[in-house]
């Protein structure tokens, strides 16, 4: 019985030593799991918060910085322009567009050939530098257009000034409203002309 009783304490000082490492082991993992998911919600608090929240205050506060980021940010508007009455007009031909009127009256087409009146000459290169993004917005406006608006000439020069307000709008220029037209247009394209205009 003496050689069971050594027996007995080693076996008993043994297991201490590996249910004492056990549970180290598992403190350890408990620790670290407590730290890994406050760390996850110290994250996602920093994300909601970058985000704006959901308080009031904050989203107020939020448009508050940002409209004069926006302003600061906006580009600035073009110069006007100004044109020289002493210097002969510049002519700018675009390329004959043949396009399908709006349903609705039949089938029916344009084919209409266009004149640009610009200001200055130095104008020149910037509407040909756009000249892809003029023609498809001048496609999209004459294609949205009833045979009958066109039939008359004022419908004629209501396209012409849409067409002109169109071109100076691609070119960072923003239409004046029509009640403001007598101060001319905002931009380089004074007049649009058309030097054929066939509905067929």
């Amino acid at each position: 019985m003496a050689k069971e009783a050594p027996k007995e304490e080693n076996g008993q000082e043994a297991a201490p030593a590996k249910s004492g490492k056990g549970k180290l082991v598992i403190i350890l993992l408990i620790v670290l799991i407590i730290l890994l998911l406050s760390g996850m919600g110290f994250m996602a608090f920093l994300l909601l918060k970058k985000k704006g929240g959901d308080s009031h205050g904050d989203e107020a506060a939020a448009v508050e910085h940002a409209q004069p980021a926006a302003k600061q940010n906006a580009p600035a508007a073009p110069p006007p322009v100004v044109v020289d009455p002493g210097k002969p007009p510049v002519f700018i031909s675009l390329d004959p567009i043949v396009v399908n009127l709006a349903p609705g009256e039949g089938e029916r087409y344009l084919q209409v050939v266009i004149v640009l009146r610009v200001a200055d000459q130095q104008f020149d290169a910037a509407i040909k530098q756009f000249m892809p993004e003029i023609l498809h917005r001048v496609n999209l406006l004459l294609s949205s257009k009833l045979p009958s608006e066109l039939a008359t000439p004022k419908g004629r020069e209501e396209l012409a000034m849409d067409i002109r307000d169109t071109i100076n709008q691609v070119l960072g220029y923003p239409p004046r409203p029509r009640d403001m037209q007598q101060l001319g247009p905002s931009g380089p394209v004074q007049a649009v002309l058309f030097r054929s205009f066939i509905i067929q």
